[in-house]
């Protein structure tokens, strides 16, 4: 019965010694490599802004300092190539924005990957995106504002245009026609270059010439985000 009892209580303390040990030090090891396995910071905010078959990326750098470099791959929605760029980190962007420029992209949709690398050569998870590249078939798609006529109010003429009937009632609302540009003849010779706003539908000319030409395009913006502005053919007419 001695025996037992001296067994039970061998046992007993052989427990609460291993629970009281061992534990931790499984604890501590996992904890540690789990940080020693960390991925490195993935970028944020990716933001794809549109050109002339080109494009920005626009993204927040992680703030994580191991990361050095960027992996950006990039495709069309046309073709199956993959392109491949690497980007260096400035010490003052991480955590801040950056912007990298592509260019020589066809007017399609533009997939994006970017993936963040540290010195040891380990990944960030990828982030992706897309969006819309424009080019000449967008160009050759605008129209020129339509000229009306010029007529003499209160003694002063003006040109009259068109009424767009697309555009928003609130001028803050984003509207593709940027502005119109228009070249007249002067009254004294030479001529006289103004813009005409979406918005208003006629323009005060007191120097225009009796008797000339007028010249005018059209300025447009396929997405507020965009960073090129497309202009439709010039239009000629004579008064």
């Amino acid at each position: 019965m001695r025996k037992i009892c001296f067994l039970v209580i061998a046992l007993c303390v052989l427990l609460i010694f291993n629970k009281c040990g061992k534990p931790d030090d499984f604890y501590s090891a996992d904890f540690l490599n789990a940080a020693e396995l960390a991925k490195p910071g993935k970028v944020d905010s990716l933001q794809i802004l549109p050109g002339r078959n080109r494009a920005i990326l626009k993204f927040i750098v992680a703030p994580d300092r191991r990361v050095n470099k960027l992996k950006i791959a990039y495709s069309s929605s046309l073709s199956a190539q993959v392109n491949t760029t690497m980007a260096d980190i400035a010490a003052g962007e991480y955590g801040n924005y950056k912007e990298v420029a592509i260019s020589n992209l066809p007017e399609a949709t533009l997939l994006v990957n970017i993936t963040s690398y540290d010195s040891k050569g380990d990944s960030s998870n990828t982030v992706t995106g897309s969006g819309f590249i424009y080019g000449d078939r967008y160009n050759s798609s605008l129209y020129n504002r339509i000229y009306q006529n010029i007529t003499t109010i209160n003694g002063v003429k003006q040109l009259n245009f068109q009424n767009e009937s697309a555009k928003p009632r609130d001028t803050t609302v984003f509207y593709t026609l940027q502005k119109t540009i228009v070249t007249y003849s002067k009254a004294g010779g030479g001529m006289a270059t103004i813009e005409v706003s979406p918005f208003a539908n006629e323009v005060k000319v007191p120097d225009i010439a009796t008797t000339g030409t007028i010249r005018h395009y059209s300025i447009f913006k396929p997405v507020v985000q965009a960073i090129d502005i497309f202009q439709s053919a010039e239009v000629t007419v004579s008064f």
